[in-house]
């Protein structure tokens, strides 16, 4: 799902590629994250070989989606952001030609009856069996 200002042309389409996305800015990460990390999440380089450009770096989805709202870059959220982090001056679309993202849950084998961790698992195969 890319993540774009509100004001962008494309922020009102159904889809788009990441052709279409080749010349806006990615807003970056602190030096602290893993390169290999942020650049899978980027989608850098391009299927096509090139390399993106980076914006403004923002330290937390709040930070970075300020950073969209504002017209200073975009990024690319799974799908479920668009519900769970609404926000005036942001718009989600979905790409295409990128692949579905998968999420997992993980947590160490000493605390698998941790109260918590069988709440957030229970809760995790209620969904995944909805």
């Amino acid at each position: 799902m890319a993540c774009l200002p509100a004001s962008d042309p494309l922020a009102y389409r159904a889809r788009i590629t990441l052709a279409q996305l080749a010349d806006r800015p990615v807003i970056d990460v602190p030096p602290r994250v893993p390169r290999v990390w942020w650049d899978f999440w980027a989608v850098d380089p391009r299927p096509v070989g090139t390399p993106v450009r980076y914006g403004p770096v923002a330290s937390d989805v709040e930070g970075l989606l300020h950073l969209v709202a504002r017209g200073e870059g975009m990024c690319f959220l799974p799908a479920a952001a668009r519900d769970l982090f609404p926000r005036p001056g942001v718009s989600y679309v979905a790409v295409t030609d990128l692949p579905p993202s998968t999420a997992g849950l993980a947590w160490l084998r000493s605390n698998r009856t941790e109260p918590l961790i069988e709440a957030v698992a229970g809760a995790a195969r209620c969904v995944a069996s909805a």
